[in-house]
């Protein structure tokens, strides 16, 4: 029998050896650890995080039984929890820190959702700390510099109001009555830049209460509306508010906006919540039943036949709705859902991929446009969208500063492009810039760009440090 020797005399079968190096390579080639469980790779486990974020964002927690909106409130922050469980593992497996610093990022929103804005600022720190010059870091140097700045105001400005309330209090002027008044009114616009929309919010109740001759009492009244409509996305919570202007300021131009946009919101909560429904009733129940046992259902089963179009069209009108009341959220979850639930439908679907892509670039979150444009690129290469999509993931790589990928894109445009298109001209005047070597040090604008050297000067290049 053949056998291998090894330090200390350990003398290993030829045929135990071949298993231990079968056993590696699947180990290699699967990643999985050594105890059999499966490793996913850093992105995927980013994407599943982000995915947790998102149901926890989108759940509505609002609820008119005080017992099931705690529930929900306690299902909500489970969930934030678990999101923060997934992020903190990509921040342990990544040692290239590219996706630690969006974990960091994306933890310190949900400590500041949490009102925990010690916690929040250690995460934007250690954004900083992993790449100083980088697109988190500039984006985690704006948070933290925004919540000492905004702590500061609510300090001097509550400060102010107190001081000047009780001197109107024992001795009213209009003067004493303006600065009180106008301290509070910035008390409570500092607590909504904070994002302490519990604070802004009884800080514009009170202002409303405490001076409700003012001139900016409807407004005040008003935004209390807007931030549970467009920031909490809370509508049986902002509708009383919303009421409250045309209650008590009926004359004023908010209370005038407030009746429209009421009508305008329930009738378009109302629509979603019939074309819910109406989606709900073309689902094919056997079906549904048939997947929760663990059999694979195809997309197209999973609706009644004859009826996929009809429900794309919901889908399409429902995403439509909820960007009409700026909840780009849900808009989002829906335009997902479609692409994933009725992805035989390659047109709609590639649409929605599209969408969701889009709304993510406007919201400013790059990096899930650009997974977004890429999910369009692998399941609908023929799409209308694909030109577009190439431009604007350029776009958003440029926004995050990885400019050598923001050149490929913008040159990829070009390529593809035929015809005088919208943004041709302009891809072509950002590849002749980025083409650019102003010092002839070698190095061209795009790589000076990504490296943060200079190309006004030879001297400063990306080779500096090799």
């Amino acid at each position: 029998m053949n056998h291998f020797t090894y330090a200390f005399g350990l003398r290993i079968d030829r045929t135990h050896l071949l298993v231990l190096a079968a056993a590696f390579f699947v180990v290699l080639i699967l990643g999985c650890t050594p105890s059999g469980v499966r490793t996913l790779p850093i992105s995927t486990k980013l994407q599943n995080a982000d995915n947790v974020f998102d149901e926890a964002e989108t759940m509505e927690v609002r609820n008119e039984d005080p017992k099931k909106m705690e529930k929900n409130r306690i299902k909500q922050q489970e969930l934030y929890n678990k999101a923060m469980t997934l992020y903190v593992e990509v921040i342990e497996r990544d040692t290239k820190r590219k996706y630690a610093q969006r974990a960091h990022y994306q933890i310190a929103k949900i400590y500041k959702r949490r009102y925990d804005w010690d916690k929040a600022t250690e995460h934007y720190q250690a954004i900083v700390a992993l790449d100083p010059t980088g697109y988190y870091a500039k984006e985690a140097k704006g948070g933290i510099a925004n919540i000492r700045k905004q702590h500061e105001v609510i300090k001097a400005k509550r400060a102010e109001y107190q001081n000047y309330k009780t001197i109107y209090d024992s001795s009213a002027t209009d003067e004493t009555f303006d600065i009180a008044a106008e301290a509070l009114y910035e008390v409570a616009r500092a607590y909504e830049n904070l994002e302490n929309y519990t604070e802004a919010i009884r800080n514009y109740e009170r202002f409303v209460e405490e001076f409700p001759k003012h001139s900016k009492a409807p407004q005040a009244q008003f935004q209390v509306g807007s931030v549970y409509f467009y920031t909490l996305y809370d509508y049986l919570g902002g509708w009383p508010a919303y009421v409250g202007v045309t209650e008590k300021f009926p004359d004023s131009h908010e209370a005038r906006q407030a009746r429209t946009l009421l009508k305008q919101t329930a009738d378009t909560l109302q629509e979603i919540s019939e074309l819910k429904d109406e989606i709900d009733k073309y689902r094919n129940k056997k079906a549904v039943e048939y997947r929760k046992t663990g059999r694979k259902i195809t997309p197209a089963d999973m609706w009644v036949m004859g009826f996929s179009d009809q429900v794309v069209q919901n889908f399409q009108q429902i995403a439509s709705n909820w960007r009409k009341l700026r909840n780009y959220p849900r808009a989002i979850n829906a335009y997902k859902t479609l692409a994933r639930d009725l992805s035989h439908k390659k047109f709609a679907a590639a649409d929605a991929l599209f969408r969701s892509g889009e709304l993510f670039q406007q919201n400013g979150d790059y990096e899930r446009a650009i997974e977004a444009y890429d999910a369009l690129f692998e399941n609908a290469p023929e799409s209308v969208w694909r030109n577009e999509a190439v431009y604007q993931q350029a776009v958003c790589y440029r926004s995050i500063r990885e400019f050598g990928a923001a050149y490929e894109g913008f040159k990829a445009y070009m390529s593809i492009t035929k015809g005088d298109t919208p943004y041709l001209r302009e891809a072509e005047q950002i590849v002749r810039q980025y083409e650019l070597d102003q010092d002839q040090d070698g190095y061209k604008f795009y790589e000076e760009q990504e490296a943060g050297t200079s190309d006004q000067d030879a001297n400063s290049h990306p080779g500096m440090g090799s």
